[in-house]
């Protein structure tokens, strides 16, 4: 016998959450916290902006 029932997703997807990862500004070395939906964050010790793209992930 088959079965055509189709799988079912959640309206609220775990996918779509955002998570804080932490950095290292690429300046003075502090670690940062910046969201997963985010592409930069300002470094609260120097100042400096720091992009994703730059940054050391942890």
């Amino acid at each position: 016998m088959q079965d055509n029932r189709q799988k079912q997703t959640s309206p609220c997807s775990i996918k779509n959450m955002t998570v804080p990862e932490f950095i290292t500004c690429t300046k003075c070395g502090d670690e940062l916290e910046l969201w997963t939906d985010e592409d930069e964050t300002i470094c609260q010790s120097c100042g400096h902006k720091v992009f994703r793209k730059e940054a050391i992930i942890h």
